[in-house]
């Protein structure tokens, strides 16, 4: 995961154009590109920064000017933005002018081990109703992180929120690994730390939808992916390493209330005003279990937590869609 020294580029070779989303994570984000620019399959890297304030642009210019004048490894580009556009809308910024096979796009703080987006690669290649991928997940310290989800639905949430999709986890936690829980195979949703897709496939799309900020942005968008016939595969053998949340450490109430706005958005979209509704109801009475529980436990965080969003569902009111 070092640098690009001594990388040879085979045009014939690099098929994927990567596009990373930076917001004041300078030294993830350098990190992240040497591992980017030091794959043979990567043909460009463009590195969208969202008005970072933390010297991240100064870096990344440099990074650029030392990487393109040597040669060697991938093309770098840095798109820096006046403003903070958000997540989807950067990325779209960072898709459009390229033009690769395949599209790679890697969140600042996911770190691509050696070889894996060539195994995306080949699994795209090899199967042909599939439009979209994703590796393996790991946290910083080897452990593994989940990365496989169901769509979210009214449903899905009052069961999340009364406790029983803990229970049905847990089983299918141990079916899966009675029938080989690192199979590849189809999936609804993946995280979007580190994906690929065709670039058919984002074209027939047209991206992210750019009114979800930051959040749900990536689960709308594989919605309507499979919407369109396409088939979502996960690949273990093809391994990342993704820190989490490193983008809003210096923000952490901003990045919460914007998370609620994403999952408000996304329900009336799939689901209408009424879906809308049953969700805030489910996260309401939720919180408010939650409390009860922290007050028996004494827990003052989770007090704190659980009433904050309590009080935000059940007060706040829907925005109009």
């Amino acid at each position: 995961m070092g640098g690009t020294e001594g990388i040879v580029r085979d045009p014939l070779r690099a098929v994927i154009d990567v596009v990373v989303v930076s917001f004041n994570t300078r030294d993830l984000t350098l990190r992240c590109v040497n591992a980017l620019c030091s794959e043979p399959v990567v043909a460009s890297v463009c590195v969208v920064d969202n008005a970072s304030t933390d010297g991240s642009r100064e870096a990344l210019i440099q990074r650029s000017y030392q990487q393109n004048i040597s040669g060697e490894g991938a093309r770098l580009k840095i798109e820096c933005l006046s403003e903070n556009r958000g997540f989807g809308a950067a990325n779209n910024l960072g898709v459009a002018p390229v033009g690769a096979e395949f599209v790679a796009l890697v969140n600042s703080d996911a770190f691509v081990l050696s070889g894996a987006l060539e195994r995306m690669c080949a699994h795209l290649r090899a199967s042909k109703e599939v439009g979209l991928v994703g590796p393996r997940l790991l946290n910083s310290d080897g452990s593994f992180q989940e990365s496989r989800f169901h769509f979210p639905s009214p449903a899905r949430a009052w069961a999340e929120n009364l406790g029983f999709t803990g229970l049905v986890a847990r089983l299918l936690n141990c079916l899966r690994f009675a029938k080989g829980r690192d199979r590849a195979g189809d999936v609804d949703w993946l995280s979007g730390a580190c994906l690929l897709v065709r670039r058919k496939v984002w074209e027939q799309t047209g991206g992210f939808d750019e009114d979800f900020f930051l959040y749900s942005e990536e689960t709308d968008w594989q919605v309507r992916i499979q919407q369109l016939g396409w088939r979502i595969h996960w690949v273990p053998e093809a391994v990342a390493v993704h820190l989490g949340g490193s983008s809003g450490l210096s923000q952490r109430e901003v990045v919460r209330e914007r998370f609620y706005e994403s999952v408000d958005l996304y329900f009336l979209k799939h689901f209408g005003r009424m879906g809308a509704l049953s969700l805030r109801c489910a996260t309401a009475v939720g919180a408010a279990l939650r409390w009860c529980g922290a007050l028996v436990c004494a827990s003052s965080v989770r007090q704190k937590n659980s009433a904050w969003v309590f009080l935000r569902q059940s007060r706040k009111a829907l925005p109009p869609h």
